[in-house]
């Protein structure tokens, strides 16, 4: 008898491995079982997206190169040098000129209204209750690539969302706290706990659990929706035409549980990984413990797409790990001092030191033929372009790995807007203005920004938010 997990081409498919078992897992890319003419080819992984935020914006004469073109290891500009250090400058794209004018607020209020602007690039209505968005990118691209990994998409932060009231002069706290959003109403809570989220990826939130004790779960998960499918069909007949379109679209949500339950098992060497333990619960030991979470979710591939950020709209506050010991958003307010140029230099420098660190992680993973960061698309930005100024034109925007071969790395690239009113529209802060500014079709918005990446990852998206096409230059293909 013919063995249904071996093709004719005598390899084996990855889903089949685990089919003689009764359970169908998503393992993650094994260079071994691909078939011999997908090995050498491109993408022959799974290409991942992470959205990284940084607070308070960069400085323009210490992150911007002062060349287009290649980057250079031997001299990069100072706020960057870490990445050098870390052998990833060549790993990574620079783009100098990227406006997110719907940052720009009515009046003030640039923090929250910058960093719900960050992912949406939609601009935030101006209230503390009843808020109103867009959905952001980073669940534009989980909705398609989650379908193939335990959890759809994870959201992590080393602080709180969930906060009410006013967070920043009239906008809520929802804007201040929260890149990732469902819905225009509805923003995605995130994780601040690293051993919480670790034991969430592995599908419990109970440590004392077993692994049979977890698929055991999973199986009585499967079987509710089950029961629940073969109910709605009994009903179907006898209701009305309206009730039909409520049944359908309520079948719709059950049948997106199910496939993500029939994918939701976590590959059997990842099964028994135990979540850091013993956290320290001063700043760094935590975000040392959050990057463990996020090369977890990344090596087991339980997600493809990640959201982190190291702060909230305004920042961690004071940074005395670096001996900053006045708050990193206040000092952002006093440029013109002795010294607090200099201060505000070392928060960034320290922060793209973090960056550095995670992507040598990354790129420490092999994976096919080339390794976990070269089959990812990191996209770092802030709230603000500069604390100083508080604008959202010409934005901090660091590009990380290659996306399977769709991007090539180690570049400066820089835009500008094909007609500057835009951004004197956007800078008069006044909804209108920012309306017309938006309405000018310039190519250098972030929405294209992100509609590359999304390309890039093969997520089907024509179109985000209000770009008119993915930026220029970026995609290899």
């Amino acid at each position: 008898m013919k063995n249904s997990s071996i093709s004719s081409r005598g390899f084996l498919s990855r889903r089949a491995l685990l089919r003689g078992a009764g359970v169908t897992l998503a393992l993650p890319f094994l260079e071994s079982v691909a078939p011999r003419g997908l090995q050498a080819a491109e993408p022959t992984a799974p290409v991942r997206l992470m959205y990284w935020f940084i607070p308070n914006g960069i400085l323009y004469d210490k992150w911007i190169p002062k060349v287009v073109g290649a980057l250079d290891p031997a001299a990069p500009p100072e706020s960057l040098a870490p990445l050098a250090a870390a052998g990833v400058l060549g790993d990574v794209n620079i783009l100098s000129g990227v406006d997110n004018l719907c940052g720009y607020p009515e009046t003030v209020g640039d923090h929250a209204s910058g960093m719900s602007a960050m992912l949406t690039c939609v601009a935030a209505k101006k209230v503390i209750e009843g808020v109103e968005l867009g959905v952001s990118v980073d669940q534009v691209a989980a909705a398609a690539l989650g379908k193939k990994t335990p959890r759809p998409s994870l959201e992590l932060g080393m602080a709180k969302s969930g906060g009410v009231g006013d967070c920043d002069s009239g906008y809520a706290c929802a804007y201040a706290q929260s890149l990732s959003w469902n819905d225009k109403t509805t923003p995605r809570p995130k994780r601040t706990d690293p051993k919480d989220a670790w034991l969430w990826l592995l599908g419990t939130e109970d440590a004392s659990l077993s692994v049979e004790q977890r698929e055991r779960m999973r199986r009585g998960d499967k079987s509710v929706l089950d029961y629940l499918l073969a109910e709605a069909k009994t009903l179907s007949p006898k209701l009305t035409s309206e009730d039909k379109v409520k049944l359908e679209q309520y079948l719709s949500s059950v049948r997106t549980v199910e496939e993500q339950l029939n994918s939701a098992a976590v590959p059997v060497e990842c099964q028994n990984s135990k979540p850091p333990m013993n956290i320290g619960t001063d700043y760094i030991s935590r975000l040392n413990a959050m990057m463990d979470v996020m090369e977890f979710a990344y090596r087991c591939d339980l997600t493809r797409v990640v959201t982190f950020g190291l702060g909230n709209a305004f920042g961690p506050g004071p940074m005395p790990w670096i001996e900053v010991g006045d708050d990193y958003h206040a000092l952002t307010h006093r440029m013109t001092d002795a010294g607090v140029p200099e201060l505000v230099a070392k928060c960034i420098l320290w922060e793209v030191e973090q960056i550095g660190a995670f992507l040598k992680r990354l790129k420490a993973m092999p994976e096919g033929d080339h390794n976990v960061l070269y089959n990812t698309a990191m996209f770092v930005s802030s709230d603000v372009g500069e604390g100083g100024p508080h604008n959202h034109d010409n934005m901090a925007c660091l590009l990380a790995g290659n996306a399977g071969g769709a991007i090539a790395t180690g570049r400066h690239l820089a835009y500008k807007p094909e007609d500057n009113n835009a951004r004197n529209l956007a800078r008069r802060r006044t909804a209108a203005d920012r309306a017309q500014g938006l309405a000018i079709p310039n190519t250098n918005r972030m929405a294209n920004v992100h509609l590359a990446l999304l390309q890039a990852a093969g997520v089907p998206a024509a179109s985000f938010a209000d770009s008119n096409g993915p930026i220029k230059g970026l995609l290899s293909t």
